[in-house]
């Protein structure tokens, strides 16, 4: 299963929850904004993409789990491959080595 889908999905839950309940959905906003981009777990910090992982609902005992799912080298290639990340792109914090034939 593609993790940062679930990602996408349990922020929108969370943004449904937080306007149910009129609590402020502010962070949930702009994490909805950050989402846009599929390799922004790649150009941010490890306790950056904690907190928002929590934020989402991600429990604290699923915290490092999910985060190594959603920056494997696996997502990472398939981001490289579908053009959704340059490898030399500056603001990546997390990169794989790019071999060339």
């Amino acid at each position: 299963m593609d993790e940062f889908k679930v990602i996408v999905v349990m922020n929108e839950a969370m943004l449904n929850l937080l306007n149910q309940k009129n609590a402020n959905a502010g962070k949930n906003l702009k994490i909805q904004e950050f989402l846009q981009d599929e390799a922004f777990f790649f150009k941010i910090s490890k306790l950056d993409a904690f907190k928002i992982l929590q934020n989402v609902g991600v429990k604290q005992e699923q915290l490092e789990s999910t985060y190594k799912k959603l920056i494997s080298s696996d997502v990472f290639y398939d981001l490289l491959n579908r053009g959704k990340i340059k490898a030399e792109d500056e603001n990546l914090m997390i990169k794989y080595k790019i071999y060339r034939s």
